[in-house]
């Protein structure tokens, strides 16, 4: 209209009530436009977000991914893990898993041939499970634990953790968050050999550094002597007693 008025004599004038309604329409129209792009483009990712990807499965919460965690771990021939979970006690479904896994590498029949583990030790409950767990499996020759040098990580730098197995001739990444207590997390399980050997390349630059507590049958002093700075009070823990006792000479 302000334009119009450039070039009649004399300017056209609007009434309020006109004005505001050719406002609202113009904004009703805009609005209207911007809604049908937002769809568009929403049912567009929403296509995109389900095209099944080969190899790869998304995980939407704890429960879910602690029991295919199970499953691939379960039957595996090797396992090598980030642990920044919580200890036992904390979690039932981890609790679960704890259990389970336990089991299969006290089994007789396991197909297991090592099982690595790196912890973060954040909390003396964690320490105090690490002992217990590098005792009561330590006679399987199986199991090797170890844990982070936080004192230099400062604090620790690895967010998300990850999971690498072999099982039946398949090789398996599990990429994820410290367990959510309340339930809520997202984690990726991706089944490719080639992704899986570099993941465990990255796995093993991280053991070399790591400070062992026993690697299969032999207690290593450097992780136990981390324990001990970090937590004094763990001396005298029945299970940290029975690692000392059993300590390699080196």
């Amino acid at each position: 209209m302000g334009v119009i008025n450039l070039f009649v004599e004399p300017p056209i004038q609007l009434s309020a009530e006109l004005s505001f309604g050719y406002l609202l329409g113009t904004l009703a129209a805009f609005i209207t436009y911007v809604f049908d792009r937002t769809e568009k483009l929403m049912s567009q990712q929403e296509r995109l977000l389900h095209q099944p990807a080969r190899g790869v499965e998304v995980f939407h919460s704890s429960d879910e991914f602690l029991q295919k965690l199970i499953d691939i771990t379960v039957g595996a021939t090797s396992v090598s893990t980030l642990n920044l979970s919580p200890a036992r006690g904390e979690h039932p479904e981890l609790d679960r898993y704890f259990t389970e896994v336990h089991n299969y590498i006290k089994s007789k029949k396991a197909t297991l041939k090592s099982f690595r583990s790196i912890a973060s030790v954040d909390t003396p409950q964690k320490s105090l499970w690490l002992v217990q767990r590098s005792a009561e499996l330590l006679s399987t020759g199986r199991v090797s634990f170890a844990v982070f040098d936080q004192q230099e990580l400062r604090p620790l730098l690895h967010p998300l953790s990850i999971h690498i197995t072999a099982k039946n001739d398949n090789l398996n990444v599990f990429i994820f968050p410290p367990v959510n207590l309340t339930g809520s997390m997202s984690s990726i399980l991706i089944s490719d050999a080639a992704l899986a050997r570099v993941m465990l390349g990255y796995f093993d630059l991280l053991w070399h550094d790591a400070l062992k507590i026993n690697e299969g049958k032999n207690v290593r002093r450097p992780g136990l002597d981390r324990l001990l700075h970090l937590y004094p009070d763990i001396e005298s823990n029945f299970h940290y007693q029975s690692l000392r006792r059993g300590l390699t000479n080196e």
